[in-house]
């Protein structure tokens, strides 16, 4: 219940600030940005779902397209794809490892309340779906065992930031907020020579998620560096962390 508060209560300050905004919005001056995204995700060990195992690992690197205005907050988009090169799944009775493909796209929003000169917060909201397939391998019962596994993640995240000016060059950044996540595997797989067999593991949750990071420039490129962590619990409760990088390419 309290997670499920604190969520709509950002959300909630969300839409305030935007309402309170309203009457100066078409004097509000925009800009945009193009910029280079990596993320990587992994949770310590396989989530147990009714009597299942799936890895938890998304990833992979994109371009960032933003709009910033004064008096609405910074609206963007993003979308990429990667290679995870060993993802794991329970299949047959066996525990089936390999590499994958993966494929996302995302949106989100931020709205910033500067506090002084050096401290400013933030409200931040995002949405990211991945799209894994990968060819899995391994044995059951001394035969080969083969399943093409498909899997959609998605993951919405709700936080409130702080940032906070070290120097004229470094920003430090800590911030919480809730995760809500969602993971839908299936498996179609071949057992020895003939043996086809497919099953399945859908699980979801609302978790507490915790980050911290630094911003800086590089060359006259402006690069944020963001580690996170939260515990995803459905049979079992695992860590996930994460490491999100971004590098403004062009402003204009």
């Amino acid at each position: 219940m309290v997670i499920k508060n604190t969520a709509l209560l950002i959300l909630a300050l969300m839409a305030t600030s935007i309402n309170a905004k309203e009457s100066t919005a078409n004097e509000s001056n925009a800009s945009f940005s193009v910029g280079l995204l990596t993320s990587y995700s992994q949770a310590a060990d396989s989530l147990q779902i009714d009597g299942k195992s799936a890895s938890f690992k998304t990833g992979g690197v994109g371009l960032k397209l933003g709009v910033d205005t004064d008096s609405l907050g910074s609206f963007y988009t993003v979308a990429g794809g990667g290679y995870l090169p060993k993802q794991s799944a329970s299949f047959a009775g066996a525990v089936l490892t390999g590499p994958a493909d993966s494929l996302f796209y995302g949106v989100g929003y931020s709205y910033k309340f500067p506090i002084n000169n050096r401290l400013e917060l933030s409200l931040v909201a995002d949405y990211v779906s991945y799209d894994i397939k990968g060819d899995l391998e391994g044995e059951a019962f001394s035969m080969p065992v083969t399943a093409d596994v498909d899997s959609e993640v998605t993951m919405f995240d709700t936080s409130i930031s702080m940032h906070y000016a070290m120097s004229p060059q470094v920003t430090a950044v800590l911030g919480a907020g809730l995760k809500h996540w969602t993971l839908e595997a299936t498996a179609d797989g071949l057992l020895g020579n003939g043996i086809r067999a497919s099953t399945s593991a859908n699980a979801s949750n609302t978790d507490p998620q915790y980050y911290l990071g630094a911003e800086f420039s590089i060359a006259n490129f402006p690069v944020g560096v963001y580690y996170r962590r939260s515990t995803l619990k459905a049979d079992s409760a695992v860590a996930l962390n994460g490491l999100d990088i971004h590098i403004l390419l062009k402003a204009f």
